[in-house]
């Protein structure tokens, strides 16, 4: 009987041997003919694709660019006159800002003191004062001028430092009364040619001159309440434009404000053309007169003989009717056998169009070399393909003969292994039984229920042992968790700012703040530094969930919100763009949905003003000179906190701090704080207490007496939240 077994035994490892490499081998087989077909026939293909792609791309590449390149011309011709209609709009609305003052001067007297310090000579160099002259036959000593320019003289500070704004661009301010006198600053100025434009340095040398004469005054002779701009004069070889706004007193018009500039300086102070580049731009005002232009000669030029829409050519007549009638596109134009595209669109506010003039032969050779490097490209990649191509082929033959034999190797090992594990089992299992638990039962019969029972067998005993060992490695774990704990929160403690004497060039505020986690790390951090001389930036911020995972979260933040602030805010203000990225970027793989609470804020140390963004965190508590009391400081619009949506827009607020204005940030720590019987120590409590105690104090002694306060409140009740506090106060 035990033969029969043996000869059973055997045979039945012969079939599975020969089954298992027979399989093996005609697979292989199969594979390989099927992978050698498949590369032979996408090489011949490629072989004949290739020189039909490189013509089809030639025409493609040249249509497209050509597009492309259209659109790239027209856009750029949009956003520069964009940009100089908005520098004018700019100057607009502060002529227009100057009248509407001027009309309140006059309209209500009695509001306003007098100023009789007028300053009639020219200004120092250097200094921008405001000019006090008077036209012919106007007495400065007649009684009704001298009071009306003593109102007058109170808008000598606006024209200052409105001004100041326009110091990279030679601008005239000036204001012309009804009774003949005129208030300018800068009106002696030079253009960036080196030229006095201005009116009125041009005109006030005339013996019996009249400023009433002027093109801002003369433009409101016929006021109907709106600003109205000149045409374009020339003036001492400058292309000036006057642009006025009416003012009014109970009678009616009282006079204008206006200003002067230059188009030549106006263009080169908004889209910095100094011609260095492959387009050259030119001003066309509505009669089709070229009024500014980066052409020295030409058609194109201030001193063509001829406007653009006298000239006979065809195109050139339909490109200037496009321009007039206010469209906005490209022309192409010829010009004396040479080639052009002409990129406008309209100036509505100097009464006129910008036109960028581009030259086709520069686009041409643009074209070619960038079809030439195209198609070097190409053809280096081609052969690199091929050469890839013949070297994959080899490389897998090798790799499949490999592979074979390592296959038929381990089908011979795995019938072999298959025909003894029941024996394997049945001989270690008795070794187990004698309390040989650190022995192992080793089986490999292809995952079928006879491996799997000696992995539970396996398994069972690795329990069994652990069990064992569980109560005396209790204690240990714990030691050793406890020590990860406080190094973490060393390493956490460390990353927050101990030194709050920030800023070694301002003295006129202080600073405290404290951190004080519930349990070994903390999800509450705070953060404050200087971006700049004079900006600081304070923050501070409550992670969701406590531990380690808050701990993590907690320095992400910080991390990004501080790196964000440097980068982002050197040159503007713009807190809410940068809470909006650092949201963007804590959303981004967030998957175990975690948030943060943040209110961050920058505080201008000279000018003492205040931007600030909430993000779902609590209002913080403001003293303000003007309302005597800690008031909590509720923005207008609530956003959500950090890390819910990477779709949220946050927006900032403003306003001014004065001398002791005091900002006191905390964490809900300090308002959920509860006592033995689970009562809240509230928004209320912390208000009274600021009101009542700490309304002189500053903010160490605030920081130290709120916490203070709490453990009053709270007694022997455990805490369950990180308490976190930050306050400011200027001198």
């Amino acid at each position: 009987m035990e033969e029969l077994r043996k000869k059973m035994g055997h045979s039945i490892k012969r079939k599975i041997l020969l089954l298992s490499l027979g399989g093996a081998f005609v697979s292989f087989l199969c594979i390989f003919c099927v992978f050698l077909f498949t590369v032979f026939s996408t090489e011949e293909k490629l072989s004949a694709w290739y020189p039909q792609l490189k013509e089809n791309l030639s025409e493609e590449i040249t249509e497209h660019t050509g597009q492309s390149l259209k659109r790239i011309y027209v856009n750029h011709v949009i956003a520069d006159g964009v940009t100089l209609d908005l520098n004018v709009k700019k100057c607009m609305d502060d002529v227009e800002l100057i009248a509407n003052t001027m009309s309140n001067y006059m309209k209500h007297p009695e509001k306003y003191q007098r100023n009789y310090d007028s300053t009639l000579a020219k200004k120092a160099p250097g200094k921008r004062d405001v000019v006090t002259r008077f036209s012919f036959g106007v007495n400065p000593q007649d009684k009704v001028v001298r009071e009306e320019l003593a109102l007058t003289n109170n808008i000598k500070g606006l024209l200052t430092s409105i001004s100041t704004q326009y110091t990279d661009l030679p601008i005239v301010f000036y204001i012309i009364s009804k009774n003949g006198y005129c208030l300018s600053i800068n009106s002696d100025d030079l253009s960036y040619s080196g030229n006095l434009f201005s009116f009125l340095v041009q005109d006030s040398t005339k013996r019996y001159f009249d400023f009433r004469g002027l093109p801002a005054y003369v433009l409101q002779n016929h006021s109907n309440g709106k600003g109205k701009i000149s045409n374009v004069f020339v003036n001492n070889n400058e292309p000036v434009v006057s642009y006025s706004f009416p003012y009014y007193d109970k009678e009616g018009l009282a006079g204008v404000v206006a200003f002067d500039v230059s188009i030549h300086d106006l263009a080169e102070f908004s889209l910095h053309s100094n011609g260095d580049h492959e387009w050259k731009m030119f001003f066309m005002d509505n009669t089709g007169k070229i009024q500014m232009s980066d052409f020295t000669e030409g058609v194109f030029s201030v001193k063509a003989d001829l406007t653009l829409r006298q000239i006979a050519s065809a195109n050139i007549k339909d490109m200037v009717n496009r321009v007039l009638a206010g469209e906005t596109g490209i022309s192409h134009i010829s010009i004396d056998d040479n080639s052009y595209y002409v990129a406008f669109t309209p100036a509505p506010s100097l009464k006129g169009h910008l036109v960028a003039v581009y030259f086709e032969d520069e686009i041409k050779l643009s074209l070619s070399s960038a079809k030439n490097n195209i198609f070097k490209i190409i053809d280096e990649k081609n052969d690199n393909v091929f050469s890839l191509i013949r070297e994959f082929r080899l490389f897998m033959c090798f790799l499949l003969a490999g592979l074979l034999l390592l296959s038929l190797f381990l089908a011979y090992k795995v019938v072999k292994a298959y025909t003894k594990p029941i024996n394997l089992i049945s001989s270690e299992i008795e070794s187990l039984s004698t309390g040989k638990l650190d022995k192992k039962i080793y089986v490999r019969s292809g995952g079928d229920e006879i491996e799997t029972l000696a992995e539970n067998i396996n398994n069972m005993v690795v329990e069994i042992k652990k069990k064992m060992k569980s109560i005396s490695e209790v204690s240990s774990e714990k030691d050793r968790i406890e020590a990860t704990m406080n190094v973490a929160k060393t390493i956490q403690s460390n990353m927050l700012p101990k030194k709050f004497d920030v800023s070694p060039s301002h003295s006129n505020f202080d600073l405290f703040a404290m951190n004080l986690p519930a349990k070994s790390v903390s999800g509450d951090f705070y953060d404050l530094f200087m971006i700049d001389d004079d900006r600081l930036i304070v923050t501070i911020a409550d992670v969701s969930g406590k531990g380690i995972p808050a701990a993590l979260f907690m320095v992400t933040s910080m991390t990004i919100l501080r790196n964000l602030s440097h980068m982002m805010l050197k040159d503007n203000n713009d807190l809410a763009s940068v809470v909006t990225q650092t949201n963007i970027q804590l959303c981004d793989n967030n998957k175990e949905g975690m948030f943060v609470t943040l209110f961050t804020a920058i505080i201008n140390l000279n000018t003492r003003e205040f931007s600030f963004v909430s993000g779902g965190h609590n209002p913080p508590l403001l003293l303000s000179r003007k309302n005597g009391a800690y008031e909590y400081l509720n923005s207008p619009k609530i956003f959500p906190m950090l890390g819910v949506s990477d779709l949220i827009e946050y927006e900032q607020n403003n306003m001014v701090l004065d001398d002791g204005d005091c900002l006191l940030l905390y964490t809900d720590g300090v308002t959920e704080a509860i006592d033995i019987h689970e009562k809240l120590f509230g928004e209320a409590r912390l208000l009274k207490i600021m009101n009542e105690v700490m309304l002189k104090a500053y903010p160490e002694k605030i920081v130290k007496g709120v916490y203070s306060s709490i453990l009053d409140f709270a007694g022997e009740a455990e805490q369950f939240d990180d308490i976190t506090m930050l306050c400011f106060r200027f001198k």
